[in-house]
């Protein structure tokens, strides 16, 4: 729309018009005085005061915001989105099925302790190589018989991925079909766009190298997409950190949260306990047994009070010494 078609110099009304039609087109896009005018083909003194003009009225109604120089449309961020709670079920927990050791039925207290919903997150962070892919495999097999699953993953090699599953040998990945049970792809970026949105997807695992703070953004994308599905997400940890790549990012998102260290799982955050248990805060000793395969041994443990969970304590005449209590694990049973 260039300047020409503007009856008069002055003529504010067709100014108005056209940036009414500009403001509708670029809904929530930041932009400034110069923009809107060059875009507009609008170059005369006068008629860029009349472009200001309007601006600043639609700044006043509270249809643009402006910060500094720049402005940015706002109508569309004014819309609700209502909920009818009312209609909504409160019975729609999913029945997850949770990794046990299948060599002595040892378990996490998840089992009936912890209400996962559609939709919802679970995050599992951990160093490298600790067990959280462990935790990832066992969580497909032991759901890919009651859930439509997918993985997703960035670093498996099929043969070292077909060699650990051959040792879950509990349950069969191939279905009578002579097809696989689930779905595996490699996704290394924009995961949120591989979702398949009523499944249980399975992100093992998102790499970050910089910029740690995003994991919170992506994560909102990912629980976007869902509808009745949820997604299981591995994230790498630092030795000293508490929680995975992106800190408390990587946790607001999550309905449950557990981080794995040195044959230690702890859950962080479970938003929704139940059955009159509060799994928040529990910490298990684990083994990984059949090189990856599956867990044993799994016990519920506390930090040793005599060493202070530091596996060694200081002895008068003998110095530092392994702990007696807890064997030099630092944990002992609860």
């Amino acid at each position: 729309m260039a300047e020409q078609e503007i009856t008069s110099v002055g003529d504010y009304k067709k100014v108005s018009e056209l940036v009414e039609n500009w403001l509708e087109i670029h809904q929530n896009e930041t932009f400034d005085l110069d923009i809107i005018c060059r875009q507009l083909e609008i170059h005369q003194r006068e008629n860029r005061n009349n472009v200001a003009k309007k601006l600043s009225y639609e700044v006043n109604r509270g249809n643009l915001e402006k910060k500094v120089r720049n402005y940015r449309s706002i109508l569309s961020l004014k819309e609700k989105e209502y909920i009818d709670w009312t209609i909504a079920s409160d019975k729609d927990a999913l029945d997850i099925h949770w990794p046990f050791s299948h060599k002595d039925n040892s378990c996490f207290g998840f089992d009936g302790h912890v209400v996962i919903r559609p939709a919802d997150l679970i995050v599992v962070a951990g160093q490298s190589n600790k067990g959280k892919s462990t935790f990832a495999r066992n969580f497909l097999w032991e759901n890919m018989d009651y859930f439509p699953c997918q993985m997703m993953v960035n670093e498996y090699a099929p043969g070292r991925f077909k060699s650990v599953v051959n040792r879950m040998d509990w349950r069969s990945g191939v279905g009578s079909n002579g097809c696989p049970k689930f779905q595996m792809i490699v996704r290394r970026e924009d995961w949120e766009y591989a979702i398949e949105p009523d499944c249980v997807n399975i992100i093992d695992w998102i790499n970050l190298s910089d910029n740690f703070y995003q994991i919170g953004k992506i994560m909102e994308d990912i629980q976007k997409r869902l509808r009745d599905g949820i997604c299981l997400i591995v994230l790498q940890k630092g030795e000293t950190s508490t929680l995975g790549r992106g800190g408390q990012f990587s946790l607001d998102m999550a309905s449950l949260y557990m981080t794995v260290d040195n044959n230690v799982l702890t859950v962080v955050k479970a938003k929704e306990p139940a059955n009159g248990h509060n799994p928040n805060g529990e910490t298990y000793r684990f083994d990984i047994a059949d090189g990856g395969a599956q867990f044993s041994g799994i016990q519920r443990v506390t930090k040793c009070i005599r060493c202070v969970g530091k596996g060694i304590r200081w002895e008068k005449g003998s110095g530092n010494t392994t702990c007696s209590d807890c064997e030099g694990t630092g944990w002992v049973a609860k």
